[in-house]
């Protein structure tokens, strides 16, 4: 049997005694033995939890609580409650409205978050052809620049 039939079989047989064949695969598998033990812990739990007696209510219990809550629903501290958390509501609401708005609205380009290398590149060489040439010569001129070697 493999583990996930013995898991399954562990928890179909809550309580009962497991087959030879699962026992020996408990002996043999670490993960579910202490699957099995696990269980048989929570069984032990749930035995015990239903011997306890469950507490009973003190006397006029019943109508403490309802007075409690007329005199809170009297004093406005409801309304006051749902006010202050609605109006949180909303307000979360719409900065995360307005994040939305704004990381659509944003290009995706720009101060914020820079220029793309593509992008600059391509800036970069429109910006050069309309450009003088700082040695003096025109945009598209072929003269070489002299640096003082000796000239043919």
């Amino acid at each position: 049997m493999d583990c996930r039939a013995i898991r399954d079989l562990i928890g179909e047989r809550w309580g009962e005694e497991l087959p030879a064949e699962a026992r020996e695969h408990l002996s043999q598998c670490a993960g579910c033995e202490a699957y099995w033990r696990r269980a048989l812990f929570l069984q032990a739990g749930f035995h015990a939890l239903a011997e306890e007696t469950p507490p009973q209510a003190s006397f006029g219990f019943a109508s403490r609580l309802v007075r409690r809550l007329e005199e809170w629903d009297a004093t406005g501290a409801r309304s006051e409650f749902f006010e202050t958390v609605g109006r949180r509501f909303v307000y979360a609401t719409l900065a995360l409205t307005l994040a939305l708005l704004l990381s659509l609205a944003l290009p995706s380009t720009g101060p914020v978050r820079g220029v793309a290398g593509a992008d600059f590149l391509g800036l970069q060489s429109r910006n050069q052809a309309l450009q003088p040439d700082v040695v003096g010569g025109e945009t598209g001129d072929t003269h070489e620049l002299n640096l003082g070697g000796p000239t043919e």
